[in-house]
């Protein structure tokens, strides 16, 4: 059996892209799927997740020849070396682009936010070809999807990013301080949960409600978590190491991915031209979300990029730099747009 080089590569690239736009707040990793055209394929395939598939996976500890076939039959169904490639080049764009992005984000933010609306532009081309019949009842679709970007992203407003750049300040200051008294290291590794039964489950909730925004495309995650209250009550847990809430956390990600991935397919399958109109209509709205020029808000030395777009009024290196890089994500999807229409000549 023949392997296409290529496909493998556009594979895990994609996975690459979708991990690096779940780092960028406002973008959205259910956008770049959908405009790399593989969110249909991997909404099927992840809706396809049931307690079988789990029964499988821990029934290869069982060590013999009927549970070995019996997970690789599951594995063939849910195309797993797809979701491999997918999740392998997403894993390994988080983490060595985590640091690369923060700081791409703080000292570039108009070329890297120029770059992800550059791709999102073009690549609106994916799920306009995947509406079968355009018709005007459609448009209520389409505005519904606009509409419901515009409604999460008002729910943040600037002081909450000034909040979040606060926070920044402060662990930065921790750090100096552990630094320099290993005493407090020691303390703060100690730490015991302070979570009660309700932060709990206030905390799968929100997992499962965050894992949603992910799979919806124009939906950012960041954004969602600070709209309902508990993006900083995360953080704090990242900080202090909560093992606690974090697992709860993911327990309710989990949870929430075959839940969503679910309900998404089922409209898909229900009333595909609607849900895929209304799906074009979030990548619309996060167009506004991601515009490049933002208004600014200077704190010490932290640059806190608002909510409000704004023109350049004025056409230097930064401005420049944006063009290019925005030029750079429409080429990319440029690319990708000329190989499907070659292979499909082959």
């Amino acid at each position: 059996m023949s392997i296409n080089v290529f496909q493998q590569i556009k594979d895990l690239s994609i996975g690459a892209v979708i991990g690096a736009a779940n780092i960028i707040p406002g973008v959205s990793g259910g956008t770049m799927a959908l405009v790399m055209g593989v969110y249909q394929r991997l909404l099927t395939v992840l809706s396809g997740i049931s307690i079988k598939t789990f029964k499988c996976f821990f029934g290869l500890f069982r060590f013999s020849q009927k549970s070995r076939q019996d997970f690789a039959e599951e594995f063939n169904r849910l195309e797993g070396f797809f979701l491999i490639k997918i999740f392998v080049g997403a894993i390994v764009a988080i983490v060595l682009l985590a640091s690369l992005m923060e700081f791409l984000i703080n000292h570039h933010h108009a070329a890297t936010y120029g770059f992800f609306f550059g791709l999102v532009l073009l690549s609106a081309v994916y799920p306009y070809k995947l509406i079968r019949k355009m018709r005007p009842q459609l448009l209520i679709a389409l505005f519904l999807g606009v509409a419901s970007v515009f409604a999460i992203s008002i729910g943040v407003n600037d002081k909450d990013l000034i909040e979040k750049a606060e926070i920044k300040q402060e662990k930065k200051a921790a750090k100096a301080a552990m630094k320099s008294n290993p005493n407090a290291l020691a303390k703060t590794t100690k730490t015991v949960s302070k979570a009660d039964t309700k932060s709990l489950l206030f905390m799968f909730l929100l997992g499962s409600v965050a894992i949603t925004a992910m799979v919806l495309p124009g939906v950012s995650g960041s954004f969602l978590l600070l709209v309902l209250g508990g993006y900083f009550d995360l953080l704090s847990a990242i900080a202090e190491r909560d093992m606690a809430i974090l697992s709860v956390f993911l327990a309710g990600c989990m949870i929430g991915l075959i839940i969503s991935t679910r309900m998404i397919n089922y409209l898909l399958t229900r009333w595909h031209d609607a849900t895929m109109t209304f799906l074009l209509g979030l990548v619309f709205g996060s167009l506004w979300v991601i515009w490049p020029f933002k208004h600014v808000y200077q704190l010490g030395d932290v640059t806190v990029y608002l909510k409000d777009n704004t023109l350049p009024t004025s056409f230097g290196p930064i401005e420049i730099m944006t063009i290019f890089s925005t030029l750079a994500g429409i080429a990319i999807v440029a690319c990708f747009l000329w190989y499907e229409k070659f292979k499909k000549k082959t």
